[in-house]
C-alpha cells in the first residue's frame, strides 16, 4: 500500500503511535475513575432508577437495555421501579475487582 503524505510534522507511524498512546491513557483514567453511592444514598434500602443512572453515570435508556439484558435487577412497586442497594453495590464491587491492575 503506496503512503499518502500528511500535513503534520510526524511521520504516519508516529502519529498513530502518539494517538493509540492518547487512547489508551484516557481508557485507563475512565476505568481508574470507579464508581461509588453518594453518601445522601448510603443509606437508602431501594435506589431510584435516576440514582442508578447518577452512579454508573447512564442514560435512562442504558440502564433499561441492561434491565433487559439481565445485567440488573429491579423490583416494581406499584407502578415505580426501584432497585435495590446491594445489588448495586456487589457490581460495583465486581467492576472493581475486574478493572484491578495485574501485577
Amino acid at each position: 500500500m503506496e503512503e499518502m503524505p500528511i500535513l503534520f510534522p510526524v511521520t504516519p507511524k508516529e502519529f498513530w503511535k502518539q494517538l493509540r498512546s492518547i487512547v489508551e491513557e484516557v481508557v485507563e483514567a475512565k476505568m481508574n475513575a470507579g464508581h461509588s453511592i453518594p453518601a445522601e444514598l448510603s443509606e437508602k434500602t431501594l435506589l431510584k432508577p435516576l440514582e442508578v443512572c447518577d452512579i454508573f453515570r447512564v442514560s435512562k435508556a442504558t440502564l433499561y437495555e441492561w434491565m433487559r439484558q439481565g445485567r440488573l435487577k429491579s423490583f416494581k412497586i406499584r407502578s415505580r421501579r426501584y432497585f435495590a442497594r446491594t445489588d448495586i453495590e456487589a457490581i460495583i464491587k465486581r467492576q472493581q475487582r475486574y478493572a484491578a491492575p495485574t501485577v
